[in-house]
């Protein structure tokens, strides 16, 4: 009897190890290779900077030490960080809602077109796959107070010769002019999106009621029927200019005075020009916190806009 049991019990693991492996084991070991790459190139660099934050370690220093917040109560009395921080908040406050409510405009005005539709596509996103570097200096030229074509245009009409890069109070406003310029093309994508979900009955309503002017139109239907794609498009627009780099990098290095200086062009000069790597991996804590939270109102009003 025991033999027969012992042959029944073999004869069971055997079916049981032959057994194909079930939907939910295949999709964990298929799901694997690409869990795995998130964890190597996203999870642990994120989980290196926030220890790295906790540490007083320098380039090129053999050894390092834990510091708790140290480096977190440094940044908040540093003045560069907060004045890093109200350079980010305006440019984004002047780039934001321009690109957006121009953008909009432009849509309202190019969705009913048939053959020139695309042309207008064409032409205002190639701001945005252009590269930033190049046409930044094509900008540095046309903004320059000695021989820009701005300059001479002002001079004309009696406003003198304006230097947006030499001038601190000018500086981020000729940053925030290339900021708008290259970020209407994605919004304006964005908009002639959200304006093939506006059924044509709604505008032909809207006539019919007597609202056929264009501003009526653009209040009363338009932006009521795009609130939800309004509110992405902002959301989104604030998660780019938190983090302009390439024209500060290229055009003015955060000058003049640090009147350009703005959280993503401070964490590169903390941490790879003064090599101070636990203060600027602090640095970065706190502008992926930042950028973390646009991400999550981004999630939710997609959320509820799905809802």
């Amino acid at each position: 009897m025991a033999l027969a049991a012992d042959a029944a019990s073999a004869r069971h693991g055997a079916r049981a190890a032959s057994k194909p492996l079930g939907l939910a084991s295949w999709a964990y070991l298929l799901s694997a290779p690409a869990f795995l790459l998130t964890a190597a190139t996203i999870v642990a660099p994120l989980i290196i900077v926030a220890v790295a934050s906790l540490t007083n370690y320098k380039f090129g220093r053999p050894t390092m030490k834990f510091v708790g917040l140290d480096n977190y109560a440094q940044l908040f009395a540093d003045p560069d960080f907060w004045n890093a921080l109200r350079n980010s908040a305006t440019y984004s406050a002047i780039v934001v809602p321009v690109s957006v409510l121009l953008a909009f405009v432009l849509a309202a005005l190019v969705k009913s077109r048939t053959r020139s539709k695309r042309f207008y596509e064409i032409v205002f996103f190639l701001p945005v796959a252009s590269t930033l570097t190049a046409m930044s200096i094509v900008w540095s030229y046309i903004l320059n107070g000695r021989i820009g074509p701005i300059a001479d245009l002002t001079e004309a009409i009696g406003l003198g010769r304006p230097d947006f890069f030499s001038d601190p109070r000018l500086a981020l406003l000729g940053l925030s002019i290339i900021g708008i310029w290259q970020l209407l093309g994605f919004n304006f994508i964005l908009f002639l999106a959200g304006f093939t979900t506006i059924p044509k009955e709604v505008e032909e309503a809207a006539a019919l009621d007597g609202i056929d002017r264009f501003w009526d139109r653009a209040r009363y239907v338009f932006l009521p029927m795009l609130a939800p794609t309004t509110f992405v498009v902002v959301l989104l627009s604030l998660i780019q200019t938190f983090q302009v780099f390439d024209t500060i990098a290229v055009l003015t290095n955060g000058g003049p005075n640090g009147a350009t200086d703005v959280l993503l062009y401070k964490i590169q000069r903390d941490s790879f020009v003064s090599l101070k790597v636990g203060y600027g991996s602090a640095l970065t804590v706190v502008f992926l916190i930042l950028l973390g939270l646009f991400a999550i109102a981004q999630g939710l009003a997609s959320r509820k806009r799905e809802g």
